[in-house]
């Protein structure tokens, strides 16, 4: 006989207190414990479908013999918003979700289409930075090194928490250029060196394996003048990537925003 693993019981026990109510049409679980290789801090993520014409939605956590439940209780339209927004602000979180989720029930086959719509947003490009978004860019990339610089030379106590966030800024935006999502920071070295990783949560590959190997160089470093000297190679070669900058000069006009 086949026995279900103790996250199996444990979600059982969860959705029979929706799985009935006149009010909820699907659920799908999600996350480590469906896609693979869990970890201790691994909780059981749950989206609880709601009927279309509720006007709540609740989000919670609750333990079950000892397993930690996030869950989501949303309208489907609710859920859509939610694709929309991650969209917006370059994340797949929600997408990734429901594309590599595990329906637990559907009533009306409403996961099945919103999988699909999810699949739909994931395949959508990111669009183009024009020429004024690209200086702005361009501009925070070389002030985010002239503050580390600054701090660098003071002989800061802050150095290290200044370098980490300036890489993190400075991933984000090489990233932003590239038209790609915005990656987590805690999930950024896994991204770039771990194929499980992107295989788990749905990522391709980085499209720049000398940035890529420069970066994980980077984080690995521990001298304090080889990490100023080399995030500031990593910083020129992003600026000339993205064609170039000097500041001596530099200026942007726009119009005014009314």
């Amino acid at each position: 006989m086949f026995k279900l693993e103790k996250w199996e019981m444990v979600l059982l026990k969860f959705i029979n207190e929706w799985r009935n109510r006149s009010d909820v049409t699907a659920a799908l679980v999600c996350g480590s414990y469906v896609t693979g290789n869990p970890s201790k801090q691994s909780d059981l993520d749950v989206h609880i479908i709601l009927s279309d014409d509720v006007d709540w939605r609740e989000r919670g956590n609750k333990i079950i013999d000892g397993l930690l439940i996030e869950y989501f209780a949303n309208p489907p339209r609710q859920i859509r918003n939610y694709f929309q927004d991650d969209y917006t602000n370059r994340r797949t979180m929600s997408m990734v979700q429901f594309i590599s989720g595990k329906v637990v029930f559907d009533k009306s086959d409403v996961v099945k289409q919103l999988k699909i719509e999810a699949q739909e947003w994931m395949d959508k490009q990111y669009g183009t930075l024009n020429r004024s978004a690209l200086e702005v860019i361009k501009y925070g990339i070389w002030d985010n090194w002239d503050n580390l610089k600054d701090c660098y030379d003071q002989q800061r106590a802050d150095f290290h928490f200044v370098y980490y966030n300036s890489l993190a800024h400075l991933f984000d935006q090489y990233c932003s250029y590239l038209g790609l999502e915005r990656i987590p920071h805690h999930q950024i070295y896994s991204y770039l060196t771990d194929p499980m990783f992107k295989k788990k949560y749905l990522k391709g590959s980085f499209p720049d394996a000398a940035f890529s190997n420069m970066f994980i160089r980077l984080l690995g470093a521990d001298e304090k003048i080889e990490m100023m000297d080399s995030f500031t190679q990593l910083t020129q070669y992003v600026l000339e990537k993205m064609g170039g900058f000097e500041i001596d000069g530099w200026k942007l006009k726009s119009p005014v925003e009314s």
